[in-house]
C-alpha cells in the first residue's frame, strides 16, 4: 500500500509542475512550437538521469523510486503530448516543425539522461 501512496504522492505535484511549465512557456516563448513540452521532457529526463544512479547509491530508500520515478517523473514528463504536438505538425503540413519536434526531443533528452546520469554518478 505504501508504494501507491508513494505514486499518489509524486504524481499530483509532476502535474501541477507540468501544467505550470507549459503556462510558463507559452508565456515566454508563444505557442507557434511546442516549447513547454520540450522543456518539460528535458527536465524530466535530467530528474530521471540523476535520480535513478542516487538511487542505486543507496542515497535514497528503495520506495523513493515509486516517488521520483514512477510517480513525479511519468506525470511530469509528456511524450503523449509530445506526440501529439509532432502528429498536428504533420497533419498542419508543417513536415520542418515536426522534424525539428522529433529532432530535439530525442536528442535534448538523452543529452540530458546522460547529463542527470553523470552528475548522479559523480556525487
Amino acid at each position: 500500500m505504501e508504494k501507491y501512496f508513494l505514486i499518489a504522492a509524486g504524481a499530483v505535484p509532476g502535474a501541477f509542475c507540468r501544467y505550470w511549465l507549459t503556462l510558463l512557456a507559452a508565456g515566454w516563448w508563444g505557442t507557434d512550437f511546442a516549447y513547454g513540452t520540450l522543456v518539460i521532457n528535458l527536465i524530466g529526463s535530467f530528474v530521471l538521469g540523476l535520480f535513478l544512479p542516487l538511487l542505486g547509491k543507496g542515497l535514497f530508500p528503495p520506495n523513493a523510486r515509486y516517488l521520483v520515478a514512477v510517480g513525479w517523473c511519468a506525470t511530469f514528463t509528456t511524450y503523449s503530448t509530445f506526440s501529439w504536438d509532432t502528429f498536428n505538425y504533420f497533419q498542419q503540413g508543417n513536415l520542418k516543425l515536426a522534424l525539428a519536434n522529433v529532432g530535439l526531443t530525442l536528442l535534448g533528452c538523452l543529452c540530458a539522461t546522460w547529463a542527470g546520469f553523470t552528475i548522479g554518478r559523480i556525487l
